[in-house]
């Protein structure tokens, strides 16, 4: 099953500094994620891939998210409309055509402007440099396709109509999450990656669903750039805590909201650094296929890409980085240890490579220059040692 980006925490500590709302920096929720997540829960009964699993999430979540019931209850009767279909169909594309989950689908909803809009704030062009031109190009078109498709739905069913009954309830979502999030995180994650976007926003998803357990959730980083160059980002978080009683929403959890929003924002800076070096990864690849470390990331976390591989180890560099920026010593060394015993094995070799970095700032003013350098940690590897690192993991 291809799964998608998603990050699961069962770190037991928190961060240790206090939540400070600036202005760059906001918790909000978007009506065409939800609407969307709504439209894949009406698709369950009508998917190929991952039929099973989608059926599951429906059972599982119904309990204990309540947003997910609620829809169930008011929109069962369209689960054999057109939209229910579509949207099966759309993923069932994007995995057998595209190698894509349901992530890739966050941005163009994302840059389309929010419903019961039509438009567009720019132009939305899908990439994968894994893919064709002419992939691309087909993959773009499907799913401004659906998106239009998706705009109709929301207007003819009245969707703004369940959020306006429910806002009370995103309310109390946002503010459970707000009140989580560490002071300065933004500024130290600039300071460390050299740069800035122009606003960082968490979107809580109470519509989408994923199993939880030990306060586990799944995150989903995303940007947009706007056409006069502003560049926003955002992360799209589903509940991590079983709502049981009136007064709950799904994010009391201090330590899995400020991981979460770390972790995805980091996306942001370093996705871009990584996959225009695609040439300079080739020994890797190799490597990636031929040694364990395939099979133990698609098992970590469905990270069954080479190129993935290497990003989600620089995210996990930048977590790392940001806590020691913010002097928080303690938290650094769990991220450590967490990771390596999650198989995240050069972070080692990572972070000694990247003093040379931190110790020369006029030289690499930006993550960006220095990415090269980070990539060589991973092209000057071999198979005895992937294999041997992984073995340790095990004892």
């Amino acid at each position: 099953m291809k799964k998608a980006l998603f990050i699961l925490v069962s770190l037991s500590s928190t961060f240790s500094f206090s939540q400070k709302k600036t202005s760059k920096f906001s918790v909000n929720y978007n009506k065409n994620v939800e609407t969307y997540f709504l439209a894949e829960i009406l698709s369950a009964e009508h998917r190929k891939n991952n039929k099973d699993f989608e059926l599951y999430k429906i059972k599982e979540c119904s309990v204990y998210q309540p947003i997910v019931d609620s829809a169930l209850k008011r929109y069962k009767y369209l689960k054999d409309s057109d939209i229910a279909i579509a949207t099966a169909k759309i993923n069932d594309i994007l995995i057998e055509k595209y190698g894509s989950g349901n992530d890739v689908l966050m941005k163009p909803l994302m840059y389309h402007k929010e419903f019961p809009a039509t438009e567009w704030i720019n132009d939305y062009q899908f990439h994968n440099n894994n893919l064709t031109e002419e992939q691309n190009k087909e993959a773009t078109q499907l799913i401004k396709n659906y998106l239009s498709e998706l705009s109709k739905f929301y207007t003819k069913e009245h969707i703004g109509q369940f959020f306006i009954e429910n806002k009370a309830f995103y309310k109390g979502g946002e503010n459970e999450y707000n009140k989580h999030i560490p002071e300065g995180f933004t500024n130290a994650m600039e300071q460390f990656y050299g740069e800035s976007f122009d606003s960082y926003t968490i979107l809580i998803s109470p519509m989408m669903m994923w199993p939880i357990e030990d306060h586990e959730g799944r995150g989903i980083g995303t940007n947009v750039i706007s056409k006069s160059g502003k560049t926003d980002i955002y992360e799209i978080a589903s509940p991590f805590v079983r709502v049981e009683k009136q007064g709950q929403f799904g994010y009391d959890n201090q330590f899995q909201a400020r991981f979460l929003s770390v972790h995805e924002f980091g996306h942001s800076f370093v996705n871009k650094e990584v996959y225009p070096h695609k040439d300079k990864l080739e020994k890797f690849k190799d490597l990636f296929e031929k040694s364990n470390l395939k099979e133990v990331m698609i098992k970590t976390g469905g990270y069954g890409d080479y190129q993935t591989c290497v990003a989600e180890h620089l995210v996990r560099l930048g977590e790392i980085q940001t806590a020691k920026i913010q002097k928080d010593f303690e938290r650094a060394k769990k991220l450590e240890d967490y990771h390596l015993k999650n198989n995240f094995i050069f972070l080692p070799l990572l972070e000694q490579k990247v003093k040379e970095y931190n110790s020369n700032r006029k030289k690499y003013e930006k993550f960006g220059d220095f990415v090269p350098q980070l990539l060589e940690v991973f092209e000057n590897t071999n198979i005895e040692f992937i294999n041997n690192a992984l073995d340790q993991n095990k004892k």
